[in-house]
């Protein structure tokens, strides 16, 4: 039983030992710095999770103020009566003019205007030598009574049968031949009177007396410019815009801010091949004498009438290359809008498209905005601007 037990119990000494080295390794695995190392990685992760969750939401509670709304200058789109024009240029011309010349040669005797000055419809203006043609008048007038003479003394014979007929026939030729004679005598002297064919105004003579002309030879000009004419083209896109009767206004540099009225009286029906244009000519009352022949004017031509046009003023205006913009008012911020612009009248300017009637646009203050800021809005003083009702009509450019 003693040695059972011994060899038992040396048995059990021999099992207990795998035990212990089994336990010894699995404490070597997990052994304390690597416990300690995982715990620092799962804090990390917590933190970085922490601060992608929570974290995020800070910079909202830090962030600046909102902007106040900056105070800007605005005035309302307005309606105003508008007219439909097509714009020109063009050249005054006299309603007549003309180079005064002779219609024979000659000396020139006597000289009777003076240089710029006026003159009557008839009123002589030059004098030719007229001595050799008062001649031949006396000539003809001699030789006109010796042929009538001679006719009558042939009657008288005829009735004898003391010459024939035909020598008669011959001796009345001779006599209205002679008459012809002095006819032609005196429309010669009468040339050698130059007269103004139409009442006007002269310019400056080219000859002195004593000068001997030839027939065509240009003496003096004369201009009548009680009524001016005025001749400009328009682009043949407009020839069904325009009719004989149609106003146009027009200015020119030497009057500036003064404009002329005047109304169109004739068209050229044929249009220009190269230019497709269609000439117009109108008449000009210069009563005043303000305007001269052969100044340069622009010309405004009247095609119709719009009662309600829009019109904004032109500080208002954001100018861009080839585009123009405005920044309109919207539930308090400004919205930069694309506007299309026609004519521009003292401080105006019309809006063909992009604004409606009553909208508001900013005019002063534009320096300091930008698209989408909140502003607040100043209603502009409207001493600042012209009154469009006082006017009866803003033109309007096609």
């Amino acid at each position: 039983m003693s040695n059972l037990n011994n060899q038992l119990e040396a048995n059990s000494g021999d099992v207990k030992e795998p035990a212990q080295h089994t336990t010894a390794i699995k404490r070597s695995r997990f052994s304390t710095p690597a416990i300690l190392g995982t715990a620092a990685v799962l804090s990390i992760l917590t933190l970085l999770t922490w601060y992608t969750v929570f974290a995020a939401d800070k910079p909202s509670e830090q962030a600046p103020a909102a902007m106040p709304p900056i105070p800007v200058e605005t005035s309302s789109v307005v309606t105003a009566p508008a007219t439909r024009e097509i714009s020109s240029v063009g050249s005054l011309q006299s309603n007549e003019s003309v180079l005064i010349s002779s219609e024979i040669s000659g000396r020139i005797e006597k000289i009777s205007f003076a240089e710029g000055g006026s003159v009557k419809q008839g009123e002589s203006l030059l004098r030719l030598d007229s001595s050799v043609l008062k001649a031949e008048l006396d000539r003809a007038e001699a030789n006109r009574v010796l042929s009538m003479a001679n006719f009558k003394r042939a009657e008288e014979l005829l009735k004898d049968h003391a010459i024939s007929r035909q020598k008669r026939d011959e001796t009345y030729a001779k006599w209205q031949l002679d008459e012809a004679s002095i006819r032609l005598a005196k429309a010669q002297l009468d040339k050698t009177v130059i007269s103004a064919p139409f009442a006007g105004t002269l310019g400056l003579r080219s000859v002195s007396v004593g000068d001997y002309i030839q027939p065509g030879q240009a003496l003096v000009n004369l201009e009548d410019t009680e009524t001016l004419k005025v001749e400009f083209s328009i682009p043949e896109v407009h020839s069904a815009r325009i009719a004989a009767g149609q106003t146009f206004s027009l200015e020119t540099d030497a009057y500036p801010g003064k404009s002329f009225s005047g109304k169109v009286y004739a068209i050229n029906p044929l249009v220009n091949s190269q230019s497709r244009s269609m000439v117009l000519r109108g008449v000009i009352d210069n009563s005043e004498g303000l305007l001269h022949p052969g100044q340069f004017v622009r010309i405004a031509l009247v095609t119709g009438n719009q009662k309600n046009a829009l019109f904004i003023p032109e500080q208002a205006v954001v100018p861009q290359p080839k585009r123009n913009f405005v920044y309109k008012v919207v539930d308090g911020k400004v919205a930069m809008t694309e506007v299309s612009l026609g004519k521009r009248k003292k401080g105006w300017v019309e809006v063909t498209a992009g604004l409606q009637s009553g909208e508001t646009v900013v005019t002063g203050g534009i320096q300091k905005i930008g698209d989408g800021m909140p502003v607040h809005a100043i209603p502009a003083d409207p001493k600042l601007f012209v009154d469009l009702n006082e006017k009866k009509t803003v033109k309007q450019k096609s």
